[in-house]
Parts: structure tokens; C-alpha cells; sequence
């Protein structure tokens, strides 16, 4: 692809809403989080090549379960205030680096608790480091708090009544994750889904990564109504849930890379995003991981765009898309499309009417 087109994505203002905190812990700070606790984690210190290698996803892996693994070290790590704090204001600089005007930054409080942290503290610190962060770098950020699907529904509500007090107040919206193959159910904590609903959450849920969980997915639809899915690739394959998306709105925020390192796909060009593109299907593009995936959103946008994927008119509809459905107030969508109209009006391919939201 030529060097023009590479330049243009990355200057492109983008808005990224599938970005997890403890995938984003960098190789160095990591190295200073744990010679801090005097290596008390690992048998010996490691190098700076031996941390790489242990948070970053070298090739394609077997399953989604080997995938979840590399975040072993950053739930090692992220157990203090401080070190929640630093992670989240490099994560934030490293949006602004790329250009990511807006993000949604996810984690889940509880597993942050293991040295003395409440979830209480959890949030109140990430919230509050991404405030300054966010003013600093000019970028603008929501959180969503994790509920985890291995975990009991009493810890999940327990979690929420936690959170209750954040709703509305940088703390957005709750989602819902963990390994898909060992409690693929969500329909099971339907009380967390409604729950969250009550306290003002916005919800989303991790679903529709494994092969043949597209019809569980439809009825989590149905049941649970999120206005997102994390991922749900292979709802491609199953022109019902096509339909049910389209009807209800409901966006799919695909990590293309990610599946990939997850061994669901070989590469690229067998993704499904043209498939749901055409279908109608509202999707957005976010690297998941930062770190662990090893990429930038531009670099996503590279590598779809390489791949035959998407052309960059429909790239760039795309990324007003995701806007449109972020857990945002309706008067800072306004401000960020103001801005976003403005940088595609000196381009010809995008000239034509500014861009409207349904607010």
C-alpha cells in the first residue's frame, strides 16, 4: 500500500470503543512495577526481551483460552493504586500518539482487589487518572467496568453496587467477558445485565468469537438488549443474526488482530468484515490489546485495508459509526463529529454532506 494512504490513516482522528486497560500494560513499565516489588512475582528478573515475550502476542495461538493467558503478568502487576495509575495514563498518551480522539478504556475493578484495593478505590483511581490524562492529551474517555463470566452472579452484583455510585460520572457502561468456552452463557447472570440497566449503565457483552456460538448470541440479544457486542465476528455466518443486529442497532466491535492471535482466523482476508459490511451489519475497529496485540488502531486500519477489506470512504464511515454508538453524552458527540467533519472536509474522496449522528 503506498506511503500516503499509511500517513492518512494515521492522521485520521479515529474513535477506538474495544480497548481493555490490563492489555496495555508496556514491556518497561512493567520491568519498573516489578523491580519495585523487588521481583517478588517471577523466580528470577527478567529482561527487557524475556517481559516482551511474556506480554506481547508473538504469533498466532491455539484457542482463546492461551490468548487470555498473557494477562497473567498484568494481573500480577496492576495491584496498587500507582501502578493502576501509570498504566492508564500511558495508555491514553499512546491513543493521543495515534490520533484516537475517543476511546473507551474497559477493565474489570474486582480482579485489581487481590493486595488490599477495594473495587471502590479501583475505580475512583482509574477514574481520576483518566480525567487528567484525558484533559492533558486531549483525548476524550469513558470507562466500562467488567463483570466476569466465570465468576458467580453474587460477586458480578456485588461488583455493580461497588460501581453504583461512578454511573454517569466517567464510569459509562458495564460489559461482561471472560473465557467464552467455560461459561458461554450469559443468559445465566441475566439479573447482572438488568441490574446494570437500573443503576444507568449502558451494556455491553463479550460474545460470538467461537465457532458455532452465533446462535447463543442471537439470544443474548434478544434477552439482554446491549446496545454492543465485543467481538461476534462469526455472526457473519448467520444471515438471522445479520438481521437481528441491523434491526436492533446493535453494533459488533471487531478486533481483527486479536481474532487472528486467537487461531480463528489465518489471516486478513478470510476476516468477515466486508461480509458484515455488506450485510448491514453496524460495526466498529479496535485493537482490544494495545500491547498484547501489538498494534495501534492505525495499524489495524492498515492491515483491513491491505487485505481488501475495506476501501477508505467506508473505513472512515465506519469510524463515524463507532461515534455514533459510544457510550457518550449527546452534547460531547456533537463537539468530537464537529471535529471529525472538519478533517474530512479538505479531503476529496470524503467531500459531500457533514456527517449527522442519531443523538
Amino acid at each position: 500500500m503506498e506511503r500516503w494512504m499509511t500517513d492518512l490513516c494515521r492522521a485520521m482522528p479515529k474513535v477506538e470503543l474495544h480497548l481493555h486497560l490490563d492489555g496495555a500494560l508496556l514491556p518497561k513499565t512493567a520491568l519498573d512495577l516489578s523491580a519495585a516489588r523487588q521481583w517478588r512475582d517471577f523466580e528470577e528478573p527478567l529482561s527487557y526481551r524475556q517481559m516482551y515475550g511474556r506480554l506481547v502476542v508473538p504469533h498466532p495461538l491455539a484457542s482463546q483460552e492461551e490468548l487470555l493467558s498473557y494477562f497473567e503478568i498484568p494481573g500480577l502487576l496492576l495491584q496498587t493504586e500507582k501502578a493502576l495509575r501509570r498504566v492508564t495514563r500511558e495508555l491514553i498518551w499512546e491513543k493521543a500518539a495515534d490520533h484516537v480522539c475517543y476511546c473507551e478504556i474497559r477493565w474489570a475493578p474486582q480482579l485489581h482487589t487481590a493486595e488490599g484495593l477495594s473495587t471502590r478505590q479501583v475505580v475512583e483511581t482509574v477514574l481520576k487518572e483518566s480525567a487528567a490524562a484525558s484533559r492533558q492529551a486531549g483525548v476524550t474517555v469513558r470507562l466500562i467496568a467488567v463483570g466476569i463470566r466465570t465468576h458467580s452472579l453474587e460477586q458480578n452484583l456485588k461488583m455493580l453496587e461497588e460501581i453504583a455510585p461512578f454511573a454517569g460520572k466517567g464510569l459509562a457502561g458495564v460489559d461482561f467477558a471472560g473465557l467464552e468456552a467455560k461459561a458461554p452463557d450469559a443468559l445465566e447472570q441475566e439479573a447482572f445485565f438488568l441490574r446494570a440497566r437500573e443503576l444507568g449503565f449502558a451494556i455491553t457483552l463479550h460474545g460470538g468469537e467461537l465457532p458455532g456460538s452465533a446462535p447463543r448470541l442471537a439470544e443474548q440479544i434478544r434477552q439482554l438488549r446491549p446496545a454492543r457486542v465485543a467481538h461476534g465476528p462469526g455472526s457473519a455466518d448467520d444471515p438471522a443474526l445479520c438481521a437481528l443486529l441491523r434491526e436492533q442497532n446493535v453494533m459488533l466491535d471487531l478486533c481483527p488482530t486479536s481474532n487472528l492471535q486467537a487461531g480463528l482466523y489465518p489471516d486478513y482476508e478470510s476476516y468477515p468484515l466486508r461480509k458484515l459490511v455488506e450485510a448491514g451489519v453496524p460495526v466498529s475497529i479496535s485493537t482490544d490489546d494495545s500491547v498484547l496485540s501489538g498494534l495501534t488502531l492505525s495499524d489495524e486500519y492498515v492491515n483491513l485495508l491491505q487485505a481488501g477489506q475495506v476501501d477508505f470512504p467506508t473505513l472512515w464511515r465506519l469510524n463515524l459509526d463507532a461515534l455514533g454508538h459510544a457510550f457518550l453524552e449527546p452534547e460531547e458527540k456533537t463537539r468530537l463529529l464537529s471535529r471529525l467533519n472538519i478533517w474530512a472536509s479538505n479531503l476529496p474522496d470524503l467531500q459531500g454532506n457533514p456527517a449527522e449522528l442519531e443523538l
